[in-house]
């Protein structure tokens, strides 16, 4: 068995920190700043991708992997948004909006789409799982993953307003946004194979350009730099910006290698649920001071999803379930 890489863990932690952190409205320049947080989880699923040089021998092993991802993906929150709505029914009063009230809402939050917001992540998620190794089979080296870089910003230049709006919509959410999300998990699955040098001028080049983004908004525009402002779909200084900040983190990867922080550990090997569960705590607190929300909210998330993950193993070992069918149980509810 691989010995798990905890620095990615940790490093993943800091990722769903900053996912969360988002989704309580800090200040302007702190918002901005994390702008990194989701390239950086598409980076690290690429960059497992490539250390674990997964190969598909056969259709039977791509629809095996397809699956595993969609027991770890989708399940989990189609599992979530039912609890979500029952405690939504049978509580109202609880929440500002009773989402049970609008079935369309509910129907697109199922579907991965636009719904009451926060499960799109999981599309893109789900949509770098298929197309992310297929891609990879074409695109092998740095040069043709540039080549495919400039060929996207073309496509998202000249894509605007393409169709009719309703079919734009869905044209981004699984067209752009996807092929968008999809250079940071092919520079992830190759980015054990760039030696030093390549590295380094992959930071120097994306910072120089952030930098510089920065310098024109500010100063030739008279306007904030909003990187987030390019994330939908994900191009330009919001690409070259989170490529900055997760090659200095990988930078220093050997370092955090280094750390004992369990709490982190189990934070990075625990994301989804982790997520699914801030949530349900989004809609239910609403503390004065924004990182009071962050911290009560991110504490509630992690009890919820320990004392989960306790219940799961207690109910495994008490009903004797096999082998197999544990571990797909602990796919779903343990990740």
């Amino acid at each position: 068995m691989v010995e798990r890489d905890n620095s990615l863990d940790i490093i993943r932690s800091v990722g769903l920190l900053c996912i969360i952190l988002a989704h309580v409205n800090p200040p302007f320049t702190i918002f901005q700043i994390r702008n990194f947080d989701v390239p950086l989880m598409v980076f690290i699923s690429g960059y497992l991708f490539g250390n674990k040089n997964q190969t598909f021998k056969s259709i039977t092993d791509f629809t095996t992997y397809l699956w595993k991802r969609f027991l770890r993906l989708v399940v989990p929150v189609w599992i979530f948004l039912s609890i979500f709505y029952i405690i939504q029914y049978f509580f109202p009063l609880s929440f500002k909006i009773n989402y049970t009230q609008f079935p369309d809402i509910m129907i697109s939050s199922y579907l991965l789409l636009d719904g009451f917001g926060y499960v799109w992540i999981i599309r893109i998620f789900l949509m770098i799982a298929i197309l992310g190794p297929l891609f990879s089979k074409v695109i092998k080296n740095k040069w043709q993953l540039l080549i495919y870089y400039a060929i996207y910003e073309m496509v998202v230049q000249f894509s605007t307003d393409l169709f009719q709006p309703g079919v734009q919509k869905y044209f981004n959410q699984f067209g752009t946004y996807s092929l968008g999300f999809l250079i940071f998990f092919m520079l992830g699955a190759q980015y054990r194979n760039y030696d030093v040098r390549t590295k380094t001028l992959l930071f120097i080049i994306s910072a120089l350009i952030s930098i510089g983004g920065l310098i024109y908004f500010k100063f030739h525009l008279g306007i904030p730099f909003d990187i987030g402002a390019l994330k939908y779909p994900p191009h330009s200084f919001y690409i070259f910006y989170a490529v900055s900040i997760f090659s200095l983190i990988f930078c220093i990867k050997p370092t955090i290698q280094k750390l004992n922080k369990p709490i982190l550990n189990f934070i990075g090997s625990s994301t989804i649920w982790i997520y699914l569960w801030h949530i349900l705590f989004l809609f239910l607190i609403n503390l004065e001071n924004w990182y009071l929300n962050w911290i009560a909210i991110l504490t509630l998330s992690i009890i919820a999803t320990f004392l989960q993950q306790q219940l799961i193993n207690k109910a495994i070992n008490h009903f004797k379930i096999p082998a197999k069918q544990a571990k797909q149980i602990r796919i779903i509810f343990c990740s």
